[in-house]
């Protein structure tokens, strides 16, 4: 792994200063991301396949040590050999040629079926051979303006992340392809290559520095103090699979698309007519005397009868099934446990003390004012008057220049436009001889002071051991990566393996997409939980997954074995039976109740009398209420357990007076609408503008869908089908 680098957000400025316009002449940020830098990612693919040669590799950044560590290295000087017995292989080829010419001269049945063979090519055509080939690496293209197929699959594949997390872990890409997620992320980059376009036609160029500037504003690039980090940015490309250069890409036509669109958004307007109908829709209460039954009142006098228990347990296999679970065992390796903190030595501990020393120096301060005067004269005659306890402000109201000007704490380093080099050389309060500078001759008065001084090694030693050890480690890493990557080809377990100090080996027998074993017990994962069972339910039995790299660990994973869905024995789980059994029973029971209730209540029913005379009845009263099932009055708090969408629909749809029942989360509620509350403009204003600034943003975006449609229609779009077809999973 190549070392971080804390980059200077100066740095970002130096974007297509050479080349032609949205080319980077270099990357624009210092240090190439890690793990995807085109040498790093070129070395390490090209060692697995044993395709480059030791002789090669000091120019690629490896040293000797490598070559001599890792056997892939040695199988490519063994294909050298193989080439040298049997001649470079261009010779070889240049003599079959030449062999072949030759023969056709000497031969008149060859040159007979060399011109069969051309006939048949003039019949037939030649397109295919001539013709260039669809880039399969392009899907779509619109004029000059190609869209990869990486970055459709980044894409998909980020699409199909966010579904799994919202829907649950069982959610694959194929339930992401036949919801049409493919077909509308074909349709969204088609749109925004048309507007890419549409903006070169127009002349359209964003500026390098507007670019840089949107960088250094990214929230999730700040550190905790607020400022811009180059750790943060390598996080963030890293989760969403974006290497540097294309990450400013997608930028620069993210930005370019929104200086087309932002005109059109920001002239949308909001209806009178449409914010009052969605107002009235919104912001309607209602109030209602509620009876509610709770499912815990009802007593259960009997009990199930086996043939009862197994009708459930037929009834709800589904939730008696036990998910696909997986044998999953992973090497995990973490940089700091490769270097090892006694291999730090003191010497080294005292040159990086040494070479640092300022970051261990705490500087001098001086707390300063300041009287400015014309001339030197009367700075000096105001200097010569000051008596022993006089300070700035009985100078400043004695000579009339006013107040003195606050300076504030100052370092000796700080650069105010004069020299402080006076102030610096007072070893206790006092008032400085006159300073000349630009501004004219002043007095200072250092009010406090501190005095600077170092930090003694024994005091850093631990930071400084941690600084170099983090440091060391990120060099090391990268190397045993490889190494890892390479005897797991070679056919070495994973036990073995972890053997080696620094290589952890861990497993979970038969966990779940959840991260649960076979009991449904919650297991705990020393990397990223929701990655690590992605990975492990994606990753093929018996083989190895790719390598994930993170800062702080990397690790490759390999699926032991896979147990299919398949129902619970009906004896480990009869417990949950009987307890859905019970629910199921006291539900029942409870809606009985409501019918058998709501048969006798009328327009002037005693809702608080009814509710007395049952014990399993509870009066309340419910509102103001939204049809959405919440208030809008701070001071109301509608109870949670009274409310659902089903009771919601049918109060809404009521009259005042009319008595309605519905089902809650835990029992039933009788609700007889009592009055209805149209919204007051003048006290939920705020309800009102959230609806005004709905209405703007939807009828924008209507807006922008249709200037983009009229964009797209102007282009040609061409879709390589056959490289999405490649792109959507089969199963």
């Amino acid at each position: 792994m190549p070392r971080l680098s804390a980059a200077e957000p100066d740095n970002l400025a130096n974007i297509g200063q050479r080349g032609f316009p949205g080319r980077l002449a270099r990357p624009i940020f210092p240090q190439a991301f890690p793990y995807v830098g085109p040498k790093q990612a070129t070395v390490k693919s090209r060692l697995n396949h044993g395709q480059i040669s030791g002789k090669g590799l000091p120019a690629l950044g490896l040293t000797r040590k490598t070559r001599t560590r890792y056997p892939c290295v040695k199988r490519a000087n063994d294909m050298q050999t193989i080439y040298k017995r049997g001649g470079p292989p261009e010779n070889r080829g240049y003599e079959m040629i030449q062999g072949l010419t030759n023969a056709i001269k000497e031969s008149w049945i060859l040159k007979g079926f060399l011109g069969v063979l051309m006939m048949s090519f003039a019949v037939w055509g030649v397109g295919d051979a001539i013709n260039p080939a669809v880039d399969p690496n392009v899907v779509i293209k619109v004029d000059q303006v190609e869209i990869s197929t990486n970055e459709l699959q980044r894409r998909f594949t980020s699409e199909v992340d966010k579904l799994r997390n919202a829907v649950g872990p069982d959610f694959t890409a194929r339930d992401a392809v036949d919801l049409g997620i493919m077909e509308n992320l074909v349709a969204q980059l088609s749109q925004q290559a048309a507007l890419d376009m549409a903006a070169r036609d127009m002349g359209v160029s964003i500026p390098d520095e507007t670019l840089r500037r949107a960088v250094l504003e990214q929230d999730s690039f700040k550190d905790e103090t607020g400022n811009f980090s180059r750790m943060m940015l390598n996080s963030v490309l890293a989760s969403n699979n974006l290497t540097e250069q294309g990450f400013v890409d997608l930028l620069r036509s993210d930005v370019t698309r929104q200086f087309l669109l932002r005109p059109i958004a920001t002239s949308s307007g909001a209806p009178d007519i449409m914010v009052d109908a969605l107002f009235q829709y919104r912001a309607e209460q209602r109030i209602a005397d509620v009876l509610y039954i709770a499912d815990e009142t009802v007593e259960l006098t009997e009990e199930p009868t086996e043939e009862q228990l197994r009708s459930v347990y037929d009834e709800n296999i589904d939730r008696f099934t036990a998910p696909e679970s997986r044998s999953v065992e992973a090497i995990v390796i973490r940089p700091r446990d490769l270097v090892p903190e006694d291999s730090i030595t003191d010497a080294e501990i005292q040159t990086f003390y040494d070479q640092n020393i300022d970051r261990y120096r705490t500087q001098a301060t001086r707390t300063v004012r300041q009287i400015i005067f014309p001339t030197e004269l009367d700075a000096q005659s105001a200097y010569d008057s000051l008596e022993g306890s006089d300070s700035l402000v009985e100078l400043g109201e004695r000579t009339g220049m006013g107040a003195p000007i606050d300076l504030g704490e100052l370092k000796a380093n700080d650069n105010l436009g004069f020299d402080l080099s006076a102030i610096f050389d007072l070893t206790q309060k006092g008032i400085t001889e006159p300073v000349q500078s630009d501004f004219g001759w002043h007095l200072f008065e250092v009010t406090d002071l501190t005095v600077g001084s170092i930090s003694a090694l024994p005091v850093v030693r631990d930071d400084i051991v941690e600084f170099i050890i983090s440091d060391r480690a990120f060099d090391e890493i990268y190397e045993a990566t490889i190494f890892l990557e390479d005897q797991l080809a070679g056919g070495i377990s994973m036990e073995e393996i972890a053997q080696t100090p620094g290589y952890t080996r861990i497993y979970f027998e038969n966990v779940d997409r959840d991260g649960r074993d076979s009991n449904g017990s919650r297991l705990t994962f020393p990397v990223e939980r929701e990655r690590f069972l992605r990975l492990a339910f994606a990753t093929q039995p018996g083989l190895e997954s790719q390598l994930v790299e993170t800062n702080d660990y990397a690790y490759i994973l390999r699926v032991i074995s896979i147990t299919e869905p398949a129902p619970k024995p009906y004896a480990l789980v009869e417990a949950d039976v009987r307890a859905l059994w019970e629910a199921q029973t006291r539900s029942a029971a409870t809606q009985a109740k409501a019918l058998e209730l709501i048969n006798d209540i009328g327009p002037g029913s005693d809702f608080p009398a009814i509710a007395e005379t049952s014990s399993d009845v509870e009066f309340a009263n419910l509102g103001p209420v939204t049809r959405f099932g919440n208030s809008l009055r701070i001071d109301n708090i509608v109870a949670a357990r009274l409310v659902s969408p089903a009771l919601m629909d049918l109060m809404f749809q009521a009259n005042i007076g009319d008595v309605v029942e519905a089902r809650v989360a835990a029992g039933y509620v009788i609700a007889r609408l009592k009055e209805i509350l149209p919204p007051d403009e003048t006290d939920l204003a705020e309800v009102r503008q959230q609806v005004v600034t709905a209405v703007k943003n939807a009828l924008a975006d209507d807006l922008i869908a249709g200037f983009t449609q009229s964009i797209t229609r102007e282009f040609d779009v061409v879709l390589n089908r056959e490289a999405v077809n490649q792109l959507t999973p089969e199963q």
